[in-house]
């Protein structure tokens, strides 16, 4: 009980925290002020704070992207041509191990690394973009090909993806590969929340895509919080955020004809 009240202290004191008391007190103090308009949008921050901090509501909007790729088990998938990894789960690190940061997305490595060990396609393809590091350019898809060769995946097996904007940019060079060697059907690893924009987008290009999904980031696949009411959390923030960037990167990949009806699954 006493370590309960403890978190949910600390938890106020956070920038999150501060901000929804300060918006609790505001609305008490413009209703005791009779400032009913000002009293109305302060309490309405509140409610929309508390809704996205303190409830599952971010998880279950996030959850329904997830949902669908729940229960792919490894070690029952087909085998493929080549293993797809998209980009986003690292970047250069000065201090690190191996020079290499895993980001919230980290995951993909982890799994597109099993994949592989699994026997499941010949050929690993990696994505993602550069960043700037000490007036350096690093590749990300050469850094996890650096980590992955110490991981014991041979270099020859490897196909860094170079500079990729999105997750277009990555579909339309696996798809040039593809053709390149004859390839028809990959092994895509990526988020679960990014996996429906993602296998539309290469199934656009006429692969036949097999979805690895990893980075399960809702009760889909990890344990709940604990029951009971909380001081809001930045958690709920991190899942709406990434619910929204899905919803509009979907939409506008649609719109700009990189996902058809056909593929849009």
């Amino acid at each position: 009980m006493a370590d309960g009240i403890l978190h949910q202290l600390i938890y106020l004191m956070e920038p999150l925290g501060l901000t929804w008391l300060c918006l609790l007190v505001l609305t008490f103090w413009l209703a005791f002020k009779r400032q009913r308009g000002p009293a109305i949008l302060a309490a309405l921050g509140v409610i929309l704070v508390t809704a996205v901090g303190s409830t599952s509501l971010a998880g279950r909007m996030l959850g329904s992207l997830e949902r669908p790729y729940a229960g792919v088990k490894i070690d029952e998938l087909p085998k493929a041509d080549a293993i797809v990894m998209l980009g986003g789960g690292s970047a250069p690190s000065r201090y690190e191990a191996l020079g290499v940061h895993l980001t919230q997305a980290g995951d993909r490595l982890v799994m597109a690394h099993e994949v592989y060990r699994l026997g499941k396609a010949p050929v690993l393809l990696l994505g993602g973009n550069v960043n700037k590091l000490d007036g350096v350019r690093k590749f990300e898809s050469e850094i996890v090909r650096d980590l992955f060769k110490t991981w014991g995946i041979p270099e020859d097996a490897m196909i860094p993806l170079g500079e990729n904007q999105d997750t277009h940019d990555e579909a339309l060079k696996t798809a040039a590969l593809a053709k390149e060697h004859g390839w028809h059907r990959v092994l895509l690893v990526t988020s679960a929340s990014h996996m429906r924009r993602a296998s539309g987008v290469l199934r656009a290009q006429g692969l036949e895509v097999i979805p690895v999904p990893c980075n399960f980031l809702t009760t889909v696949a990890t344990a709940p919080p604990p029951p009971g009411l909380s001081v809001p959390r930045y958690d709920g923030f991190v899942k709406i955020a990434i619910w929204l960037h899905e919803e509009i990167g979907w939409y506008t990949y649609r719109h700009r004809g990189w996902i058809n009806g056909e593929n849009a699954k």
